[in-house]
């Protein structure tokens, strides 16, 4: 009697066998791992709060003149312990850009004034606290960055304070910088005589080239659109910021 041999199956692809049912694929993807983006760190946009600005100065060790961000009279007595008299008292606010327009800067010589000063430093529109700061003497400058579509981040000095953009005496470099860069900067401005003391007692050069190094550096590497210190007092002893303004990109 002869048996029929049962016909064998096609033997299937190695496509079609490595292809995993609907099913599968579902339960696959359900249980698969999520994997996070890494975090990106935020970059600032628009003017920053004072109090980070200052924060920012910090970090990147710029010395700054003794301050307190003060908003009540008790918070304003603590401050003026640590400054003393007289004092410098200035409205701050994300809104407020130029203080000395707005009235925004006053001195104060004892309790009593600085408490005066407080409650018309609040009234100002877009105030949210006042600075309170030790009174220093020195030269008056500026220091400052901007970023250029063109050339990247470039560092700005100048002298002057507030009356820079009428004296504009002002030397440009583009980061980063050296000491040596920051020394032919200097000596560029035809202000540098009084910087020598011309008349009277000479800055302390080498802390000033050291801030335009270290601004060239925390402009670069923060995502700084501008910023400026004004004014910078330069003294014999040092050098010291007295007020910044950060604009991120």
């Amino acid at each position: 009697m002869l048996f029929r041999k049962k016909p064998k199956k096609a033997a299937k692809s190695p496509a079609a066998r490595k292809k995993p049912s609907a099913k599968k694929t579902q339960e696959k993807v359900a249980t698969r791992p999520v994997i996070k983006a890494a975090s990106v760190r935020p970059r600032p946009s628009g003017k920053i709060p004072d109090e980070r600005a200052y924060a920012l100065l910090r970090r990147y060790g710029i010395p700054l003149v003794q301050y307190s961000f003060v908003k009540r009279e008790s918070e304003l007595l603590a401050g003026l312990k640590k400054t003393g008299f007289p004092a410098v008292m200035k409205v701050s606010g994300k809104s407020i850009i130029h203080k000395t327009e707005l009235g925004g800067v006053v001195s104060a010589g004892n309790e009593l004034e600085a408490k005066q000063a407080l409650k018309k430093l609040l009234a100002v529109p877009g105030a949210e606290k006042v600075i309170v700061q030790k009174r220093l003497e020195g030269i008056e400058v500026i220091v400052g960055a901007k970023s250029d579509p063109q050339f990247g981040t470039v560092v700005v000095f100048g002298l002057g304070g507030i009356y820079t953009e009428i004296i504009k005496d002002v030397a440009f470099r583009v980061c980063p910088i050296t000491a040596q860069d920051a020394d032919q900067m200097i000596k560029s401005v035809k202000g540098y005589g009084i910087l020598a003391g011309a008349r009277g007692k000479a800055v302390n050069i080498e802390a000033l080239k050291d801030v335009l190094v270290k601004v060239c550096r925390l402009a670069s590497r923060e995502g700084i659109r501008e910023m400026d210190i004004n004014p910078l007092f330069c003294n014999e002893q040092g050098c010291w910021a007295a007020d910044v303004r950060i604009v991120g990109k």
